[in-house]
C-alpha cells in the first residue's frame, strides 16, 4: 500500500488560516510568475493571464494583460504592459505551447517579478461580491527599478510611490455592478518590500 500524504507540518498550521493563501489587499509584491496562459474573453479580446505567487507564498490569480480589443486592433496599455514584462524578466520573446490544459508562454514560467497589484471590488452576475487585481506596474524583482527607471538611470521610485498610494486604502473602493469575465481569488501587507539578493541572477538588471 503506497501513501497518498506525507505529513506536512507547516501545512497543518496553516490550515488554521482558513485557507489564507491569497493576497487580499492592493500592495506591492515580489515574487514568481507560476503560469502565462493566453486566453480569449467571451467578447473576443486576447489577453495573456498570470498566475502569481509571491516570495511568502500568497498567491493571485487572473491577472490578464489584454493585448488585443475585440476588434482585432492592439490594446496599446495591455500590449505595453506585455512588453514591459518581458523587458523585466528577461524574456526575448513569448511563444505559445500547449502544456496539455492551456495555451502557454512557457518563457516566463517560474520567472521573477516585482508587481504593484491593485484590488478592484466588483458585484458578480449573481449579485454577490467579489474581487480581482489590475497590475498597475511591472518592475524588476532584482532591482525594484520599472524599464523606464532603468533606462533613465533613475532610482526605484515607482515601488514607493504605489506602496504608498494603496496604504491609503488598501481594499480598494466599495464594488461597482459591471459584467465580469473571470474572478479572482487573491496578499500579503500593502507595504513594500526592499528587493534582496536572492533572485534569479538572470534577470537583466
Amino acid at each position: 500500500m503506497s501513501a497518498v500524504f506525507q505529513y506536512n507540518e507547516e501545512k497543518a498550521i496553516a490550515a488554521d488560516a482558513g485557507g489564507g493563501d491569497y493576497i487580499t489587499e492592493s500592495c506591492v509584491v515580489r515574487g514568481f510568475i507560476e503560469q502565462a496562459k493566453w486566453v480569449e474573453a467571451s467578447s473576443g479580446a486576447k489577453g495573456l493571464e498570470l498566475t502569481f505567487e509571491s516570495e511568502h507564498g500568497k498567491k493571485a490569480n487572473y491577472l490578464t494583460l489584454y493585448y488585443q480589443k475585440k476588434d482585432g486592433s492592439i490594446n496599446e496599455v495591455g500590449d505595453q504592459q506585455i512588453q514591459s514584462l518581458m523587458g523585466c524578466t528577461g524574456a526575448q520573446s513569448l511563444s505559445m505551447t500547449n502544456n496539455g490544459s492551456a495555451m502557454i508562454a512557457p518563457e516566463l514560467t517560474r520567472k521573477p517579478v516585482q508587481l504593484a497589484l491593485e484590488r478592484e471590488n466588483y458585484v458578480k452576475g449573481n449579485g454577490q461580491n467579489g474581487f480581482r487585481f489590475q497590475i498597475k506596474c511591472i518592475m524588476s524583482a532584482k532591482s525594484g527599478l520599472t524599464i523606464a527607471e532603468y533606462k533613465a538611470g533613475k532610482q526605484a521610485e515607482s515601488a514607493g510611490y504605489w506602496a504608498q498610494r494603496f496604504a491609503q486604502n488598501p481594499q480598494g473602493e466599495p464594488p461597482k455592478q459591471q459584467a465580469t469575465q473571470a474572478s479572482g481569488q487573491h496578499d500579503y501587507s500593502n507595504s513594500y518590500v526592499p528587493p534582496a539578493d536572492d533572485m534569479d541572477d538572470t534577470i537583466p538588471f
